[in-house]
């Protein structure tokens, strides 16, 4: 039958056939781009749980450090109601509406200081929080409660308190605001169309909500995969179908880290799913409209252009098209903006390739600023506690292969609290800006300088000996002490800082053991009168 075509129809027949393997290569590169444009749609749901949820660990530091500040006072405040009253009224009136109601039980469950509003019943020794509190002698945080008095709803942060011997004695409770946790859930950043951000407990009780729906508080989660998820703790995110058919992408969000395991709270950010991936499906639609649009121009030039300009010209988009193929996002047909239709066609699929570059170069960057953004704390600029930990593990791994030594230098500031209490978070922030200065000026280029959190910070020395870490602590001691810091155009008094030093594996045989060494050593560093260096165990006097 191809002997009755002429030479048009024959080449427009050899054009359409030549443009099969075309056509697929932009089908295969538009899903290509449609899995990309997925995997950046889920990657925004995630990463506006994870905000919500680093919000929401701050908001727990600071339940825990407010907490922690009673435990070890409850013993004298105990002896002076009075005292002790103001001090916790205090308390709640400098948290911004945050606390409800603060009270410090016995270890019989017995109320002997609290604010109004505080559970005075006698089996408050049956609330979750308050073994957990009493046995760990750690900080907690309870589930979603219903105080039996005042009916006003709550969720309690929780520590031992401890008597002059530091021994638990009883437990400080600190009722968090619902309202505040509903007030403040993933403000400053706008939701998707149809996305929902939710707070719940570690039993999967909604605690607040946003948008806000008031009937689900002090509700489980119905969603049975949303459920499970919460109940192992993890950070994922998934697909799943709700009650009505509708399918949804939820991203879980681990928030702090019980002492018995699991996690405190959960946030849990889920939208349409069609919303999600609007814009993956934008580009599989537009992809396949380039492609028609593409065979349609093939076939009108290689019917109305001539032979020789047809054939070459198909070979260059050929070529063009099979470097993009193999990778090489810069290949371009080099033809000129011409009305004719080869030339349209070539220039659609260089416009085609430039959009693919920029957006593979965007998508590369936009990768590299969330990895840096997920390992750096943003106020010091430091690595922060999780990149410690992918550090710490890795390089044990190593030393342990190669049989060298690891040094952990953990410090924190003397008195940061008092600090703060006096010249304000501000200048509070201003200070841990400058220590962290103070220790880039301080470490090798292999070490790795964390914060650790709050006022802590660690620096690892891979390969270094113990002589080697105690001279690096002691530089990074006296740099802080010679900072001259003003704020507000008033001088600063002197900032100072403690530090604990453990070696592997002369003091541990683990990344958490010598981690823990050195909390051990700071520990003694600070009972020796602060401002020193301490080293774990066998060399307990300061250098």
């Amino acid at each position: 039958m191809m002997h009755h075509l002429d030479t048009r129809s024959r080449l427009t027949l050899f054009v359409a056939l030549s443009a099969v393997p075309l056509l697929a290569l932009a089908l295969y590169s538009g899903l290509e781009r449609r899995a990309q444009a997925v995997d950046v749609g889920r990657a925004g749901l995630a990463e506006l749980a994870a905000l919500a949820a680093n919000h929401h660990e701050k908001i727990l530091d600071g339940a825990r450090q407010s907490a922690l500040a009673l435990a070890v006072v409850a013993d004298p405040l105990g002896t002076d109601p009075r005292r002790c009253q103001d001090a916790l009224k205090r308390m709640i009136e400098r948290s911004g509406g945050w606390y409800e109601a603060i009270g410090i039980h016995g270890a019989d469950g017995f109320l002997f200081c609290g604010t109004p509003g505080s559970e005075t019943r006698s089996d408050v020794r049956e609330r979750r929080y308050f073994r957990a509190a009493l046995e760990t002698g750690k900080f907690v945080v309870g589930g979603y409660q219903i105080d039996p008095s005042s009916g006003q709803q709550g969720v309690v942060a929780a520590h031992a308190a401890l008597d002059a011997q530091g021994k638990a004695m009883g437990v400080v409770s600190v009722r968090l605001s619902l309202k505040k946790l509903q007030e403040t859930l993933g403000s400053g950043r706008p939701l998707p169309r149809g996305g929902q951000l939710t707070l719940v407990d570690a039993d999967g009780v909604i605690l607040a909500e946003r948008p806000p729906a008031e009937q689900r508080i002090g509700k489980r989660i119905s969603n049975p995969r949303v459920a499970a998820a919460i109940r192992t703790a993890g950070e994922r995110i998934f697909a799943t179908e709700e009650t009505d058919g509708t399918r949804r992408v939820v991203a879980v969000r681990a928030v702090g880290s019980a002492p018995e395991g699991g996690a405190f709270l959960h946030v849990v950010m889920s939208a349409p799913a069609r919303v999600v991936f609007a814009d993956a499906n934008s580009v599989l639609l537009q992809t396949v409209v380039g492609m028609v649009l593409a065979a349609i121009l093939l076939v009108l030039g290689a019917f109305y252009g001539a032979e020789a300009m047809v054939l070459r010209r198909i070979r260059d988009l050929l070529g063009m098209t099979n470097r993009i193929r193999a990778g090489d996002l810069t290949a371009r047909t080099g033809f000129t903006h011409e009305q004719e239709e080869l030339s349209q066609l070539g220039h659609a699929l260089d416009e085609m390739a430039q959009a693919l570059q920029k957006r593979d170069v965007e998508l590369k960057r936009a990768l590299r600023e969330l990895s840096e953004q997920v390992i750096t704390d943003p106020l010091t600029g430091l690595h922060n506690r999780r990149y410690l930990w992918d550090f710490l593990g890795r390089d044990m791994v190593r030393a342990r292969r190669a049989v060298l030594p690891v040094a952990a230098i953990l410090f924190d500031i003397d008195h940061f609290k008092r600090f703060n209490d006096k010249w304000g978070h501000e200048a509070g922030d201003l200070v841990l800006k400058s220590v962290a200065q103070v220790v880039k000026h301080n470490v090798r280029g292999s070490d790795i300088a964390c914060r650790y959190g709050g006022e802590e910070f660690i620096v690892i020395l891979p390969e270094a000996t113990m002589q080697v870490a105690v001279d690096r602590a002691n530089k990074i001691r006296r740099g802080i002490a010679q900072m001259q810091l003003m704020f507000s155009g008033k001088p600063l008094e002197a900032v100072s800082a403690s530090f604990g030093i453990a070696l592997y594996p002369t003091h541990a045989d683990s990344d958490e053991a010598l981690v823990r060494a050195a909390d051990e050593a700071l520990y003694l560093a600070k009972t020796a009168g602060r401002n020193r260096v301490q080293v774990y165990h066998g060399a307990q006097s300061p250098f």
